[in-house]
């Protein structure tokens, strides 16, 4: 059984406020937000079919939704132990190898639920005209954030190899 180190408690902990604050953004400021459909290329009205559905309402509750399932999902999957296929090359029945997987989702999991937390702050920012959308930085952060992680992970799993 995979046990959860303290770094992976603070992890959990700071995935968790991110989604739950995204959903509290959500919350607070979508009856502040304008019902207006979001330019798709229709110039008169509504446009038809499931474009009509984009609302700057409905995508703010969209985002916030596919923050909090990526966030169940990768949990479901790191428990049940078959989110990973590991490779024949490394020790499959190895603890260390299983438990550093897990922490690999847990890591994983944080950078996506901050990256949500921030894309409905940006969303909420832009429906309330308050703001230009994303930063600059932003795509520059969690570009990094992502392959930093994963290649450190990597050159760990060497040592697990055959």
């Amino acid at each position: 059984m995979v046990t959860r180190s303290r770094i992976d408690w603070v992890l959990e902990a700071v995935a968790l406020t991110a989604v739950l604050s995204a959903l509290a953004l959500v919350i607070v400021y979508w009856p502040q937000i304008p019902e207006r459909f979001v330019n798709l290329g229709y110039r008169y009205g509504r446009a038809p079919g499931v474009a009509g559905m984009m609302t700057a309402r409905n995508v703010l509750w969209m985002v916030m939704g596919i923050d909090a399932l990526a966030y169940v999902g990768l949990t479901l999957g790191a428990r049940g132990g078959g989110l990973f296929e590991i490779p024949a090359e490394l020790e499959r029945q190895s603890p260390h190898l299983r438990q550093m997987l897990f922490s690999m989702v847990i890591v994983m999991k944080t950078v996506l639920a901050l990256f949500g937390v921030y894309l409905v702050w940006a969303l909420v920012n832009v429906g309330l005209r308050r703001g230009g959308g994303l930063s600059g930085g932003f795509l520059t952060v969690f570009t990094l954030a992502v392959p930093v992680p994963l290649v450190f992970y990597t050159l760990r799993m060497r040592k697990y190899q055959k």
